[in-house]
């Protein structure tokens, strides 16, 4: 019927509910919008006057079709002469197959058709909207006129209804149905969700021949939501989105859908354009809120503040849909990596990380950014020149603030797109692999970024944070604190970490802050947070958050390492065993104890430095405890810190060069410690002043003569620390034998205070052990003797004063033999005697045939021999 007098009473939309659509707050538009069959009481007549030709066909009944699309704003018959069409699929009757339809109003037509009985029945075939929901699929759409222009009086210049028909609407409300499962809403609300990034957010998907964007969004206490972006003009009235409700009346679930269809082919689909979530909030405010999911972000305009609005983008790079995805060359890495996982020898394999922060790694000599695929090649050449093994990419997640350096994230399910694509990024990672290097990605589960850039109070309320302050904001870093007991927090997080080890191949996972994280106390002050249930400030629900990320990861990708940024005496950061109640189960934790003594120890002059001493030997107290990195990181070259150069003796201006003789050391020291080693980019030739993130790295410093030697030192050091197995394999057992009668993995040497000396060793099986030793002070010990626990000929593998390294060349020369002699030392019955340089790092390497060489430890002074007689003398000058 075309006329709207003749349509059964109540069909056309009522004045309320049209209203409500131009103000986008339609409680149900789905209910309002798209195709319906008219029930008996309103199929009948207007009134009593009516014909029976108003009656439905035989086998017929009346459906309503109400389409709204910002397309339909104008009367187009008024504007053209040609009327909207409303394009019937799979009828046998060729004059039904296109009817008119009436304007409404703005933005909405309607037609009322009579249709066989299961025509809207027979389209309840699902769609193909992976990954769990399913649609109905529509058997129309909407044809408009080509061109306002067209007159179609002219009889000249006449042409066929059908032929002026060009554009072709699809209704998004003629997809009935689900986006998502009712078993994918039970994993996102029980806390594990693993397809999260795969359901929730914005993918394009095709349902039926029509490809679209489907959109799912967390916003548990919004009054309406809507999609807005470029291809609607950033209008709210155009995309409302659906509760979903839970069936069998379980109620809203917090989750909104909406499917947006567009075309039958790709270049439909406006891949690369701007949205976001237009919020009705309770409190009656609209708000604009960019996708929690989203997997790409525009770039922001000025880095230097956090913007309004950082949208985000409908992404051509989405691995769960796209037509073809990324190509990585890396199977043969991850199937090496997780075999390594799955045995338990990851921890076994050497592990030398540069820190790098790739906005200020390198740029242009313009000052312009490289991007990821303009970084790969010389950032993987210089990393593995410097014999690093694995990188640690700080900011990877996006954030539109480089100030934060990446710890305010907004975007936890994609990349910074300031350097490019997710395709970009993986291209970067794949190089790496293909170099033999590592992918550590700094993670930040503890807190977001509060601007309104990001989604703080994201439906208009505290929703993925905490509603006290007192829990849910960091104040000292102007931070919101994760609502760790929602469940949909907690699926948000883990399957975040999921998502970069899976789309990505990140071969680790570094969580920051895990103890503001793990302490409700963390930097508030008394009466300013909130206790746990038992009275105490360890906040359980982010322990057990952390607890089950850690046995997901290793559960899904068996060869990811977890490690922990985490600075307190927690214990069991490392252990999930049974006897550690609180045991949090990372493979790794970084020793920031060992980072903060060390450079306390080097800023002092040498003649204070016998009274801080310990420092260099208290580590031997804990080192047992747990499995740890030892970093120089990011944070101790920014801030107001310096670089690690300017450490260096800086309570007595210490001389540029012997500053260089230091560093060399202090890296030494780091290499042979029980410990992965962490070293920040710059420091490997030893940048003068702190680390800009605004900037480039001062390259032209690395050009120096010395510093090029200081590079060359980091070089060889890190290529000893992985050829040695000694140096890493027993990194986790300083204190255990490998038999009952072997030493232990870490085994002192020498402690002289005074002299500013320790040396130590390190065992590994039958492979030849490694001894370090260090001379702190800027005084060359001439025929100094220590106790070796061998006797023979011991090979030196580095002295960081060779000229090599642009040192004096003093001590001895690199690939010399020392031979041990029997007299300097009252301890031990076999010493090795040698010129110690002025801040100095030496390592030498045990005879070949060490088992049959054993030194004796003098009864007296030493009673009973090695090793555990000379532990005792350990731990009486040592302070154990």
């Amino acid at each position: 019927m075309y006329s709207r007098q003749l349509w059964p009473a109540g069909t056309s939309l009522d004045e309320l509910q049209f209203s409500a659509l131009h103000r986008a707050q339609h409680r149900s538009p789905g209910d309002a919008l798209g195709c319906h069959r008219l029930s008996g009481e309103s199929s009948g007549n207007n009134n009593s006057s009516s014909t029976s030709s108003n009656s439905p066909r035989p086998g017929c009944h009346w459906h309503v079709v109400r389409v709204w699309h910002p397309r339909l704003e104008p009367d187009w018959e008024a504007e053209t002469g040609k009327k909207v069409l409303l394009q019937l699929n799979a009828l046998e009757e060729p004059h039904l197959r296109q009817v008119p339809m009436v304007r409404r109003g703005p933005w909405l037509y309607e037609a009322v058709v009579a249709l066989p009985e299961d025509w809207l029945a027979a389209e309840r075939d699902p769609g193909l909207v992976p990954p769990g929901g399913s649609l109905q699929l529509p058997r129309y759409s909407v044809l408009l006129p080509s061109s306002k222009n067209n007159n179609i009086n002219n009889n000249h210049n006449k042409v066929s209804e059908e032929s002026c028909q060009k554009e072709i609407l699809h209704d998004t409300f003629g997809y009935p149905g689900v986006l998502l499962a009712e078993s994918e809403l039970d994993e996102w609300q029980g806390g594990f969700f693993p397809g999260v990034a795969d359901a929730m957010g914005c993918h394009c998907v095709r349902a039926g021949v029509v490809l679209g964007l489907r959109f799912a969004v967390w916003a548990p206490r919004a009054e309406f939501v809507s999609v807005v972006g470029d291809w609607n003009q950033w209008d709210g009235r155009a995309s409302p989105m659906r509760r979903r409700f839970r069936a069998l009346g379980g109620g809203f679930s917090g989750v909104w859908e909406l499917f947006v269809p567009f075309g039958a082919s790709q270049c439909s689909v406006p891949f690369g354009d701007k949205y976001a979530y237009r919020i009705h909030t309770s409190h009656g405010t609209d708000v604009i809120r960019t996708d929690p999911f989203a997997q790409e972000f525009e770039v922001p305009n000025d880095l230097n503040q956090c913007p309004a609005l950082n949208a985000s983008l409908v992404s051509a790079h989405d691995e769960a849909y796209r037509e073809e995805p990324f190509s990585w060359s890396d199977q043969d890495w991850l199937q090496e990596r997780d075999r390594n996982g799955r045995l338990g020898l990851l921890l076994r394999q050497p592990m030398a990380i540069y820190e790098v922060h790739l906005p200020s790694w390198r740029r242009k000599e313009s000052g312009e950014l490289l991007g990821y695929r303009d970084l790969a090649k010389p950032l993987v050449a210089h990393v593995k020149a410097m014999n690093f093994n694995y990188v640690e990419l700080i900011g990877l997640a996006h954030h539109p603030f480089l100030g934060s350096w990446g710890y305010q994230v907004t975007g936890f399910y994609a990349c910074f797109s300031l350097l490019g694509s997710p395709d970009d990024l993986r291209f970067l990672i794949d190089s790496f692999h293909a170099a033999g290097i590592g992918v550590i990605m700094d993670f930040v589960p503890a807190h977001f970024c509060k601007d309104p850039c990001g989604f703080s109070d994201f439906d208009g309320l505290p929703t993925f944070e905490y509603d006290d302050p007192k829990e849910g904001e960091q104040k000292e870093w102007g931070t919101k604190i994760f609502n760790f007991k929602k469940n949909e927090v907690r699926s948000f997080l883990l399957g975040s970490a999921l998502f970069w080890a899976q789309r990505f191949h990140v071969d680790g996972v570094r969580c920051d802050a895990v103890s503001s994280m793990i302490y409700r106390s963390f930097g508030r002050t008394e009466g300013d947070w909130i206790p746990n249930e038992h009275g105490g400030d360890s906040n359980l629900e982010a322990v057990s958050l952390l607890r089950d990320l850690n046995r997901t990861m290793k559960q899904w990708h068996p060869g990811v390492l977890m490690i922990a940024e985490e600075s307190t005496s927690w214990e069991g950061v490392t252990s999930l065993r049974g006897e550690v109640s609180s045991g949090l189960g990372f493979d790794l934790k970084w020793d920031l104890g060992w980072m903060n003594d060390t450079l306390a120890y080097l800023v002092e002059p040498t003649s204070d430095k016998p009274r801080s001493h310990g420092k260099l030997t208290f580590r031997g107290q804990y080192m047992q405890n747990e499995r740890y990195v030892v970093p120089l990181s990011h944070d101790e070259v920014a801030n107001m810190k310096g670089s690690l150069l300017e450490k260096m003796g800086r309570k007595e201006n210490l001389a540029f060069y012997d500053q260089i003789r230091l560093l060399c050391t202090l890296y030494g020291y780091q290499a042979a410690a029980p410990g992965r080693p962490l070293l920040f980019m710059g420091q490997e030739f030893g940048q003068g002043k702190e680390w800009n993130c605004r900037q480039s790295l001062d390259w032209h410093e690395g050009q120096e003569e010395l510093r090029s030697k200081l590079c060359t030192w980091v070089s060889d050091v890190m290529g000893v620390y992985r050829h040695h197995k000694p140096l890493h394999m027993g990194d986790d057992e300083p204190h255990s034998k490998q038999s009952a009668a072997a030493a232990r993995s870490f085994e002192w040497m020498e402690n002289n205070a005074g002299a500013c000396v320790i040396a130590f060793c390190r065992h590994w099986k039958r492979d030849r052990p490694v001894m370090a030793i260090f001379n702190f002070s800027t005084t060359m010990h001439s025929n100094y003797a220590l106790p070796t626990p061998f006797w023979g000929g011991w090979q030196v593998l580095l002295n960081s004063d060779d000229h090599r390294y642009g040192g004096r060349g003093t001590g001895p020369a690199n690939n010399l033999t020392l031979w041990t002699g029997q007299e300097g030392r009252a301890d031990c019955s076999d010493t090795i005697a040698l010129d110690l340089p002025a801040t100095s790092c030496v390592l030498l390497e045990a005879p070949q045939n060490f088992q049959d060489c054993n030194a004796r430890w003098v009864p007296g002074r030493c009673a009973g021999g090695p090793p555990d007689s000379f532990d005792v003398f350990c731990r009486d000058d040592l302070g154990f």
